[in-house]
């Protein structure tokens, strides 16, 4: 199954307290924190298991070790917001096991999430700077 983690971060924003707009910029650099720091914890794992660490030449065992390095990004990402769910409350507005979960998922999304929110975010960009022209130009 793929997810559209754009699709995944805009509902999360929109739902967050005040809109989304004014919160943008934190909650991104929340994500980011949050992604940075599970992704360290995946290397330390990785580390420590050797078969995670290196690839497989079997296509079907490589595979296998992609699936399950990407579960592990997830779950770690969902620990990390876990123990950072203080600061996302106070930042997000959400509060319970749901909104751990999201930020968790969405923090263990690689760089597929990366590409995609930094996609969103320079279309937000670019709609803005067309909508301040346009009133401008009236």
């Amino acid at each position: 199954m793929q997810y559209n983690y754009a699709n995944i971060a805009l509902c999360l924003l929109l739902i967050t307290k005040g809109g989304y707009m004014e919160h943008i910029e934190a909650i991104v650099g929340l994500l980011l924190s949050l992604s940075i720091t599970s992704e360290r914890l995946v290397e330390i794992i990785k580390s420590r298991i050797l078969w995670l660490n290196n690839a497989n030449s079997d296509p079907e065992m490589e595979g296998k070790r992609k699936a399950i390095l990407q579960s592990l990004a997830m779950v770690c990402g969902i620990v990390t917001a876990f123990i950072a769910s203080p600061v996302l409350s106070q930042i997000t507005g959400l509060n319970g096991a749901a909104a751990t979960f999201a930020m968790g998922f969405l923090a263990g999304g690689g760089s597929g999430f990366w590409n995609a929110i930094l996609s969103y975010i320079l279309q937000v960009k670019e709609l803005k700077k067309l909508e301040i022209i346009d009133k401008h130009g009236e």
